[in-house]
């Protein structure tokens, strides 16, 4: 995710629970700044992109003042969220965010490399309740490349993209 809002010219801070030495020599190499979890969490746009039972922690303490949370989590294992997206758990866990669902059908990999493959541009989805929320991110995925495709809102969209859904992992190219 760090490589694609470089491609999309934005400014880049990347942090982790062992903190910025840790990540110096990766930030280093993709031309991102290392920083504390709550110095990269007061950016306008902040990326969740942690195993999903780790969220909870990776969030807790943190102030929520309008940023836009991309949500690229995955629920690997299938849990039962009593009828609700994993977005939407999300969403209780940043107060005060406004949370987009995006970056989680593609690979890593995929997702870190050119979007412009036989002569098209690589498909990115977007769900979120907030439609300016969900503008920034698109704007952020256009910026880089990409095609993105509004999905709607968490509870619909946002369901389509979690895994054992119909659009986890699909590599599709708009031509």
């Amino acid at each position: 995710m760090a490589r694609t809002a470089l491609r999309a010219g934005r400014r880049v801070v990347i942090a982790n629970s062992r903190g910025p030495e840790s990540l110096a020599a990766v930030a280093s190499e993709i031309g991102a700044s290392a920083g504390t979890v709550a110095e990269a969490a007061a950016a306008d746009i902040v990326v969740i992109a942690v195993p999903w039972d780790r969220v909870p922690a990776a969030v807790q303490g943190l102030e929520w003042n309008g940023q836009v949370v991309i949500d690229a989590t995955n629920d690997w294992g299938a849990d039962d969220l009593n009828g609700r997206t994993s977005s939407e758990i999300v969403t209780d866990l940043v107060v005060g965010a406004r949370v987009v669902k995006a970056a989680n059908t593609l690979g890593a990999d995929v997702l870190g490399s050119a979007p412009q493959e036989a002569g098209g541009r690589r498909v990115i989805f977007v769900s979120g309740d907030d439609a300016d929320a969900k503008a920034d991110v698109v704007a952020l995925f256009e910026d880089a490349g990409f095609a993105a495709i509004d999905l709607g809102e968490l509870a619909t969209g946002g369901a389509m993209q979690q895994i054992h859904h119909p659009l986890a992992g699909v590599n599709l190219i708009r031509l």
